[in-house]
């Protein structure tokens, strides 16, 4: 899909009015209806784990302070410290995480897997956020209460994060969704991944994706192995294992998420980056996924 953005945008069905546009329909309808529809058709009691969410936000936070102390480390700008940290720690848990432990561990697995998803999302997306606009805040001199008040604004009024929080309260009430509301989620939201990603190869840079590779790398390296790695020794510690820990690995371990390069698009991020960094770590994560998981398996955890 990728590729086909790219062929698309050299042949000019594609322009950058269009991009623009489309990228405003993934972060403010199509990606937050996903979401919403979801979480919102899950169990909340039945699927819920307090182990499995909090080894994840204590796994997630740990890389999002490491990869600031190394994007500062590397000298990197404020559009480009903002796009490396967030793909150091955001994982594409809707696209590539919900279908593979529903292939590894179940529906069972998917209920829970959709419930961790609705609790870890809005954390995920406010340290995008802080991760996106308090470098350039800093850069234009802001004192640290405005840049705060502008990260919380961000924060409070974010799409993303409103329709998880929608999702999961829908979740706990136990609210039906009425067959033509249902029918409308279940048309509009396949459309979601494909228009990010043909938005993704239309505006994507080779020539500056080869300059990018080697934070593309390290980026993927905290994503896929350092966060993975930290996540699976939380729940450890904590006594997870069997089906909860393989789930916890898969959502963890996930690739990069393409909405990292719609909010890079939004928010003053390096754009030619963030798909770098989503192309590679979806490419070496289907290795590092399988190892986790192999190693699991032969560690009988």
């Amino acid at each position: 899909m990728v590729a086909v953005g790219v062929v698309l945008r050299r042949y000019r069905f594609l322009d950058e009015g269009f991009i623009d546009a489309a990228n405003s329909l993934v972060y403010y309808i199509l990606l937050p209806a996903l979401l919403f529809h979801e979480i919102g058709g899950t169990d909340f009691r039945q699927s819920f784990s307090g182990p499995l969410v909090l080894g994840g936000y204590a796994a997630t936070f740990a890389t999002f302070l490491l990869a600031f102390l190394l994007a500062r480390a590397l000298g990197l700008g404020p559009s480009e410290t903002g796009v490396f940290v967030q793909g150091s720690f955001r994982a594409n848990l809707a696209y590539v995480g919900l279908p593979l432990v529903f292939n590894a561990v179940g529906p069972a697995g998917l209920r829970k897997a959709g419930i961790f998803l609705g609790l870890l999302v809005p954390l995920l997306n406010a340290l995008s956020i802080a991760a996106l606009v308090a470098p350039h805040g800093a850069g234009k001199g802001d004192g640290i209460g405005a840049t705060a008040m502008r990260i919380a604004r961000q924060i409070a009024t974010n799409p993303i994060i409103l329709a998880c929080i929608a999702g999961i309260a829908w979740s706990v009430l136990k609210l039906p969704f009425p067959g033509m509301i249902d029918r409308t989620f279940r048309i509009l939201t396949p459309a979601t991944l494909p228009v990010a990603l043909l938005c993704l190869g239309g505006s994507f840079s080779f020539e500056r994706a080869r300059k990018g590779f080697a934070v593309a790398a390290l980026a993927t390296f905290l994503k896929g192995c350092v966060l993975t790695a930290i996540g699976i020794a939380l729940y450890r510690w904590m006594g997870v294992s069997g089906e909860d820990l393989r789930i916890g690995a898969i959502m963890l371990g996930c690739p990069t998420a393409v909405v990292t390069y719609v909010m890079a698009a939004r928010l003053q991020g390096d754009t030619d980056l963030a798909g770098t960094i989503i192309i590679v770590s979806t490419v070496t994560s289907a290795i590092t996924i399988t190892g986790w998981l192999f190693l699991l398996r032969a560690l009988g955890w």
